[in-house]
C-alpha cells in the first residue's frame, strides 16, 4: 500500500477515535460532573496549543494587560498562561486559583523554578473567592468556566472582585470535552449581571470580554 495511503488512513483513525472519545467523556461528564483531573492539565496544555491555537501571549495582548495590575485567573492548570500573564503585569500581583490542591502546588513549583514571584497560587472554590469586592483588574478563566458546577456562581463571584472598568475574560477551545457555544457563555454572564465588551476567535477557539453592566467601557 501507497505511504501516503497509509498515513491518511492513520489519520482518519485517529480522528474517529477522538470523536469517539469526546462523545464519551461529554456524555459521562452529564451524569458525574467533576473538574479535569490534575493529569488532564498536561495533555491539554501542550506546545502546539501555547503556539498555533491559544497564544498565551496574544491572550494577554487582547485583554491589554499592563504592569501593576491585579489579576486572577481561575483554574490555572500547567502555569503556562500564568507565567506569561504574570510577566506582563509584574510587579502585580497574579492569583491564581484551583480547587484541587496538587496542580496549585505543582503551579508553586513551577513558579519557583522561574523565578516568578509574584504569583500568589492558592486552592480555592471559584464560586467562593477570599479575596475583597472590587481587588482585580482582570478575572481570567481560560478553558475552565464548564467545568465549574455552577458556572453563573462563578461569574458572579468574578464580578464581586472585579473593579470598576475591569474585565473577566473567558477564552474557550476545542477539542475540550467541556468546549461551551459562545451564546452559553454570553447567557451565563448575562445571568451573572454581565455584559459582552468584545469577542475574538473563530468555531474552535474564542476569547470573550465582559465588563459588569453598570460599568463604562474600559478605556484600555
Amino acid at each position: 500500500m501507497d505511504p501516503l495511503t497509509i498515513l491518511e488512513w492513520l489519520a482518519w483513525a485517529l480522528l474517529t477515535l477522538f470523536l469517539l472519545l469526546e462523545v464519551v467523556l461529554r456524555v459521562a461528564k452529564r451524569f458525574h460532573h467533576i473538574p479535569a483531573p490534575a493529569l488532564a492539565t498536561r495533555l491539554i496544555d501542550n506546545p502546539l496549543r501555547r503556539r498555533l491555537v491559544q497564544s498565551p501571549e496574544r491572550t494577554a495582548d487582547r485583554m491589554r494587560l499592563a504592569p501593576g495590575m491585579t489579576v486572577v485567573e481561575i483554574g490555572p492548570g500547567k502555569g503556562s498562561y500564568t507565567a506569561a500573564f504574570a510577566r506582563r503585569i509584574a510587579p502585580g500581583t497574579l492569583h491564581a486559583v484551583d480547587v484541587q490542591p496538587e496542580v496549585v502546588e505543582r503551579l508553586r513549583e513551577r513558579m519557583k523554578r522561574e523565578g516568578i514571584a509574584n504569583v500568589d497560587a492558592r486552592a480555592e472554590d471559584a464560586r467562593s473567592l477570599s479575596l475583597p469586592d472590587a481587588s482585580a483588574d482582570r478575572v481570567i478563566l481560560i478553558a475552565c468556566l464548564a467545568e465549574i458546577p455552577d458556572p453563573v456562581k462563578a461569574l458572579r463571584e468574578a464580578a464581586r472582585v472585579l473593579k470598576p472598568g475591569g474585565l473577566v475574560v473567558t477564552s474557550e477551545l476545542l477539542p475540550d470535552p467541556d468546549y461551551p457555544l459562545r451564546s452559553t457563555e454570553r447567557r451565563w454572564a448575562a445571568q451573572a449581571g454581565l455584559e459582552q465588551a468584545e469577542e475574538y476567535g473563530n468555531a474552535f477557539v474564542y476569547q470573550l470580554h465582559f465588563r459588569k453592566k453598570t460599568d463604562a467601557p474600559d478605556p484600555g
